[in-house]
């Protein structure tokens, strides 16, 4: 079966509880703890193996819930109005955020069975009894539910409310909760040779009748002791009856679908990887804005053309600065590979602009110029290449060191392999004369206008939100049992009561 274990930070207790989830469909369950016991004693006990074939069969889906009894029922010695209210404060708990998680992970809004042993059958009887609205029953095996065999004769209007035996008397025969207990499963078996728990379903069975709700008290026999050996018997009998109960008392209902927590995990990852992508941009431009400061210093003098040219190195280190350039797009999504041709483009509309300022600085030494253009060209060419997301920065660069590039005839055949060759070919007319340069600029501006604006677009889609989990009909519960089950139970029973 699936098991996956939860935990998450409570906001009724301000402190993190754990609930293990055994099944993926069926009617959903909700198994609390006996006393001070964690999510996994169900399973440590063999009361999960028990149930195991109905949790197989997709009968029903097992959540296993913490408790705090140790802050609340068991601290004998503390202040018994703070152990009261943080019994309260675990109520709130179960119908404000347990229940809601129980919908989201079953799927629907169907009421869970509310089920436990000892202690654990006193919070399950407490949900079932006090919000009916929300749980559909319950199954409460050997409970003692009188708050004085844990506070002495205290009471206060927060205890009143977690004693079953102290608000049952006093609720009227006309109380609105008699009606939807009576649409409820409503059971309650304790053994007779459990003097501490025996009293108190007798007294709960008594007041249910004269309520005139349906329910089911059974008093197993005198040699069933306070022991899981016993609980995995009641359990394994009783809730094939529950569960056929709850299918025919459900019938006529309708439960809305709920949306799984899958989804939401899958959605909250990508907003991540967004994060990350929009923090390397920054980084370069960043990087990009000193370079372009000291290209722009080196423009001016003679020796700086003569600098840049061991820099630039060999044609071979062109060739080998393309391929590099193509392979890194390949590697990221496929919006992003097409950005760099547009990053290519707006180099060529910055040189334009350059040519316009240098070139009464540049234009004696055409000698000089002719390996600023060799240098020029691959650092123009390589930053838009290497990051797609910064078209800004790479033009930069660009823009101050391209003087020299313009009066070059080899700067078009090193360029060759990029999207801006095409374009440095027409920009090295001007040199000669200086019309042409104004006729070249509008031809370039129109077209990186248009494609500068494409990165942004295509960044977006790279996110896109998980696609809804497909929610599986939850399974029927099983087919009534034979008349032969009841004829199950130990032959040490003394009597069963089923009250209807």
């Amino acid at each position: 079966m699936k098991r996956e274990q939860y935990t998450s930070k409570s906001k009724a207790l301000g402190q993190d509880l754990s609930m293990i989830v055994y099944g993926e469909k069926g009617y959903p369950v909700v198994a609390f703890q006996t006393q001070n016991a964690k999510c996994g004693e169900f399973e440590e006990k063999g009361m999960v193996e028990t149930l195991a074939p109905f949790i197989d069969a997709g009968q029903i889906q097992l959540f296993s819930v913490d408790n705090i009894d140790e802050q609340s029922w068991s601290l004998y010695d503390g202040d018994k109005n703070a152990r009261a209210e943080r019994q309260e404060d675990y109520f709130r708990f179960v119908t404000d955020e347990l229940v809601p998680r129980v919908h989201e992970f079953n799927g629907t809004s169907r009421r869970p069975l509310a089920v436990g042993c000892s202690m654990g059958a006193v919070h399950a009887a407490l949900a079932a009894m006090r919000r009916p609205d929300l749980f559909q029953g319950c199954i409460s095996l050997s409970g003692v539910y009188r708050s004085n065999h844990f506070y002495g004769d205290w009471m206060s209007s927060t205890l009143y409310n977690n004693d079953i035996t102290a608000f049952l008397p006093n609720m009227a025969k006309d109380h609105p909760y008699v009606d939807i207990y009576n649409k409820r499963q409503i059971v309650f078996c304790v053994g007779q040779g459990e003097d501490d728990g025996i009293g108190d379903v007798r007294f709960i069975n008594d007041q249910l009748n004269r309520l005139g709700v349906d329910h089911w008290c059974d008093f197993w026999g005198r040699d069933v002791s306070h022991d899981w050996f016993w609980w995995t018997k009641q359990m394994s009998y009783f809730l094939p009856f529950v569960l056929e109960d709850i299918e025919k008392t459900t019938a006529g209902e309708k439960f809305e679908t709920v949306k799984k927590p899958a989804a939401k995990k899958a959605a909250a990852k990508k907003p991540a990887a967004k994060k990350a992508a929009a923090k390397k941009p920054a980084a370069k431009k960043a990087a990009a804005k000193p370079a372009a400061k000291k290209a722009a210093t080196k423009t001016a003098a003679k020796p700086a053309a003569k600098k840049a040219a061991p820099k630039a190195a060999a044609k071979p280190a062109v060739k080998a600065a393309a391929p590099k350039a193509a392979a890194k797009p390949a590697v990221k999504a496929a919006p992003k590979a097409a950005a760099p041709k547009a990053a290519a483009k707006p180099a060529v509309k910055a040189a334009p602009k350059a040519a316009a300022k240098p070139v009464a600085k540049a234009a004696a030494p055409k000698a000089a110029a002719k390996p600023a253009a060799k240098a020029a060209a691959p650092k123009a060419a390589a930053k838009p290449a290497a990051k797609a997301a910064a078209p800004k920065a790479a033009a930069k660069p660009a823009v101050k060191a391209a003087a020299p590039k313009a009066a070059a005839k080899p700067a078009a055949k090193t360029a060759a392999p990029k999207a801006a060759a095409k374009p440095a070919v027409k920009a090295a007319a001007p040199k000669a004369a200086a019309k042409p340069a104004v006729k070249a600029a509008p031809k370039v501006a129109a077209k990186p206008a248009a494609k500068a604006a494409a990165p942004k677009a295509a960044t977006k889609p790279a996110v896109k939100p998980a696609a809804k989990p497909a929610v599986k009909p939850a399974a029927k519960p099983a087919a009534k049992p034979t008349a032969a089950k009841p004829a199950a139970k130990p032959a040490t029973k003394v009597s069963v009561k089923k009250n209807k």
